[in-house]
């Protein structure tokens, strides 16, 4: 039986597929009461969030004449026993307790066909220990503790947690912060969103300021926006053969939303040159025609221009929206993207090479943290008192990496593999990571330059004194293969051999890998560098002279 870790996945499968529904039905569905407010129906006052899809115009809607729906309706009819044709509207909430800041989650499905619940709950794996819930009678099923899934009548199905279910049944008009963002969202939208982040920004802000660092210098700027905004709005509609997207940032006051304006536009002019740049460093080195590369740049900044223009951030008092439109066929946009997939690689390896460089910078000033604190390099292994190897230098520095409370849980007087360590071993920290790099767990390409003549000493005193060469002519850390990698807080780096020092480097990025120099700059390696000038900077006191190209 095929297994299912929320409820949401269920209730949330026909933002994809979806049947005509006509408006007399619909009404007559949601309203069995005057005082009933389609708009607001089942979410509370104090809900957080909502997401409402109301898919029965995307059917009709040119734009999806290219999807399998008839597959589609099979497969929810013989596995759930719901025809997707017959699903009407579904309505998710979320709300945060204020008093424990734990969320509760809801989901409503309307549909017009009758439910054979029986199989529904087979599907989902549902229990049978039934509970009463608000005189309706609900199911535990996976997800968060006391999740359940109920059938409110004939045609109506709830999946979320318990304590939700009478909240949002009792909803019908309401009139808190929520519910009065929604009204004023379009209600010709297939997919509305909407969130306040008026409770969680005090958490939310701090944090995305603190992570600024993770980002390109230029969008740094980013992360400011998590604490300026109150709410956030999404809207998605196929009318006919135009698909519509708008999303709206609703600032604190006026002030701020002119702020995030600012911000967006210098960022997606920052990210357009960054991705631009990326892949004519990657387009250099592709053996392609000098004519290639200068066409391929070309069609590159026409569609980025393009883009650039349509995305423009509009103010409106406290809102910022971001709107876009197409006529475009699904078909034809497959095309499109089909074409910008180069551009699209290159701006996702620019994005791995920057997140694999950040984290190498905050090791780089780690050490000198360390070397500040102890006036001396953290020593390429932690010892016994017989200097056997026991951990790794790694673990040595973990609280210059924020990581104070793991290195506590350390025996540093035991080996990595200890009853007592092996399981912290497993708990590899961020800053060792490397994205998208396929590595056993626990394991990292992150590995210092240890010998004689090179790098960190073995299980010798090292400090910045020794590098005669120069720091920033020294490599200190580097990103080996994969096939190289290593259990992060075992004693254990890369053996150079400088016969051969390109053994097991070059394949940790797509055209090459990054090193950590002594001053704490991060470079990128192409895979072709010249072996000698490697050579030079692995050394620490070979005094050579350097020159970079």
């Amino acid at each position: 039986m095929r297994q299912f870790p929320t409820p949401i996945l269920l209730l949330l499968f026909s933002l994809w597929v979806t049947g005509p529904i006509d408006d007399a039905s619909m009404q007559s569905a949601w309203a069995d009461e005057a005082a009933v407010d389609p708009v607001t129906r089942y979410i509370p006052d104090d809900a957080m969030a909502a997401i409402i899809v109301t898919p029965s115009e995307w059917l009709n809607s040119p734009m999806l004449e290219m999807f399998p729906l008839e597959i589609m309706r099979v497969q929810m009819t013989e596995q759930f026993g719901i025809d997707p044709f017959d699903i009407g509207e579904i309505r998710t909430i979320v709300s945060l307790d204020p008093t424990t800041m734990q969320p509760a989650f809801g989901s409503i499905t309307k549909l017009t066909g009758e439910i054979d619940f029986a199989k529904v709950r087979a599907a989902i794996d549902a229990r049978d220990d039934m509970v009463q819930v608000d005189g309706h009678e609900t199911y535990p099923m996976n997800g968060p503790p006391g999740t359940v899934i109920a059938m409110i009548d004939d045609e109506t199905l709830y999946a979320g947690t318990a304590n939700l279910l009478p909240r949002m049944l009792n909803a019908k008009n309401g009139s808190g912060k929520l519910p009065s963002l929604l009204r004023t969202m379009n209600s010709d939208s297939g997919v509305k969103i909407a969130i306040l982040t008026e409770q969680v920004r005090p958490m939310i802000g701090p944090v995305a300021m603190q992570n600024a660092h993770h980002l390109a210098p230029d969008l740094q700027a980013l992360a400011e926006i998590p604490g300026l905004i109150d709410a956030i709005k999404v809207e998605v509609g196929l009318l006919d053969s135009t698909g519509r997207l708008r999303v709206a940032l609703i600032g604190t006051d006026e002030v701020a939303a002119q702020r995030i304006q600012s911000i967006l536009i210098d960022s997606m002019s920052a990210a357009r040159s960054l991705g631009i740049a990326e892949m004519n460093r990657s387009l250099a080195g592709s053996g392609e025609s000098p004519a290639m590369r200068e066409a391929t740049n070309a069609y590159a900044n026409r569609i980025a221009d393009m883009v650039m223009e349509s995305l423009q951030p509009q103010l409106d008092g406290d809102e910022v929206a971001i709107e876009t439109q197409s006529q475009a066929s699904f078909a034809t946009t497959g095309v499109l993207v089909g074409l910008l997939l180069p551009a699209v690689q290159a701006a996702r390896t620019a994005a791995r090479r920057m997140s694999m460089s950040n984290n190498m910078k905050q090791v780089g000033l780690a050490l000198h943290n360390y070397h500040s604190a102890f006036r001396q390099l953290p020593p390429s292994a932690i010892t016994d008192e017989d200097g056997k190897p026991l951990l790794s230098w790694r673990v040595a520095i973990l609280p210059f990496i924020e990581e104070q409370a793991l290195y506590q849980q350390f025996r540093l007087d035991e080996p990595w593999d200890s009853e007592h360590n092996l399981p912290l071993s497993k708990q590899l920290p961020a800053v060792y990571s490397a994205p998208n790099t396929q590595t056993p767990p626990g394991t990292t390409v992150m590995q210092a330059v240890v010998g004689d003549d090179i790098g960190l000493r073995p299980l010798e005193k090292t400090s910045f004194r020794d590098f005669l060469d120069g720091l920033s002519n020294s490599i200190l850390v580097m990103q080996v293969d994969p096939d190289a990698a290593v259990i992060w807080s075992k004693p254990e780096d890369l053996e150079i051999d400088m016969d051969n020092p390109m053994e097991h480097l070059g394949n940790a990025e797509r055209g090459g890998f990054h090193v950590l120099m002594g001053d704490g700059a991060v470079r990128f390696m192409t895979d072709s560098v010249d072996v000698d000038l490697l050579k030079k900077l692995l050394t620490r006191a070979g005094k050579e002279v350097v020159n970079f190209p």
